[in-house]
């Protein structure tokens, strides 16, 4: 093990079908000040797709594993073995999948490793994050080491659209299933969206002054501490998509970790729902089988209430959401919404 890696950050950026925008991501993220290493995952790509990636990895100087050769990995080979490489010299990995195995799985790939090799934090990044403040890493490390027992940082984050996504509470069971994106949606758009943007703000003006300790956060940057990511404290690997930030601050939380919430730094989130043209159903369904397994398993819910909530999601999917997409598009074409 390199002991310099103790004070490191490794990175993790998974990606799939998308080398263009996981390599401009890259190119942020290389902005940030502090001492970190890259991790670039390739989940199972197709193969024209990946080919790009490594094209672009190779420019970068990356080294490139596959599935099979990760747990053989050392990097003191590597440094022994290159004269012109040194203990602070930033390093690049590509690791290439042999499939797609979603967003928990895959990224556990990249902790795993970063776990293995040393590395005191992960910094687990969608590749459509994009740098705002280049000290954002040092105020989230600064963060962390206030308290040993904190296990997740995150600094603010912004979509496109400006609003802030998070830090949030505990997920509300019959808001996210039942009137949000369930069988009362028109009752919550006609009544309830309003007020709840209002109490939305309240919870972040709260956050922002410490007044409240965030539950969960988005997971699109994720900061963690390496030694609290225990067998139990990987993502979950039993679902493919969603949910995963819910899962895991609920696993942290439990043992009796902390979040922490960095106000005073700032990422952006490129990732525009609004230019969505059609239903993804296969993501929509996978989303909402994951927030069924989240209130059984880690809720414990009944499941006769839980296949009452699932059938109050598959009406928001197959009858509400249709409507919402064709009104969207009649007024963005209309008045020409951006």
């Amino acid at each position: 093990m390199i002991n310099s890696l103790l004070n490191k950050t490794a990175i993790l950026v998974l990606n799939w079908n998308k080398p263009e925008i996981t390599m401009d991501c890259v190119e942020s993220l290389n902005t940030m000040d502090g001492e970190y290493n890259i991790f670039v995952i390739d989940n199972g790509s197709d193969e024209i797709k990946r080919n790009k990636l490594i094209e672009k990895m190779k420019k970068k100087d990356a080294l490139i594993l596959n599935e099979e050769n990760i747990n053989n990995f050392n990097l003191n080979n590597i440094y022994n073995k290159n004269k012109k490489s040194n203990l602070n010299d930033k390093l690049t990995l590509l690791i290439l999948l042999n499939k797609n195995y979603g967003y928990g799985k895959g990224n556990n790939f990249g902790l795993r490793l970063a776990c293995r090799l040393g590395y005191k934090y992960s910094l687990v990044s969608n590749n459509d994050i994009k740098i705002i403040d280049r000290n954002v890493l040092t105020e989230l490390i600064k963060g962390m080491e206030t308290d040993e027992k904190i296990a997740w940082a995150s600094p603010k984050i912004i979509n496109i659209q400006g609003y802030y996504e998070g830090p949030l509470p505990e997920f509300d069971f019959i808001d996210f299933c039942f009137t949000v994106e369930g069988v009362f949606y028109p009752f919550y758009v006609l009544f309830l969206r309003k007020k709840r943007k209002i109490e939305e703000q309240k919870l972040l003006n709260k956050f922002n002054e410490g007044q409240l300790e965030p539950k969960r956060f988005n997971g699109s940057f994720v900061f963690l501490r390496n030694e609290t990511l225990n067998k139990d404290n990987f993502f979950d690997e039993n679902i493919f998509l969603c949910f995963e930030e819910p899962i895991l601050s609920e696993k942290l939380l439990k043992k009796g970790f902390k979040l922490k919430y960095v106000p005073n730094v700032k990422v952006l989130h490129e990732h525009d729902f609004s230019t969505e043209k059609r239903i993804n159903f296969k993501m929509e369904y996978e989303c909402m089988w994951a927030t069924i397994y989240y209130y059984k398993y880690y809720k414990n819910y009944n499941l006769f209430i839980l296949n009452i909530a699932k059938l109050s999601r598959l009406f928001f999917l197959v009858v509400y959401k249709p409507i919402v997409v064709i009104i969207k598009k009649i007024l963005k074409n209309k008045f020409k919404l951006s």
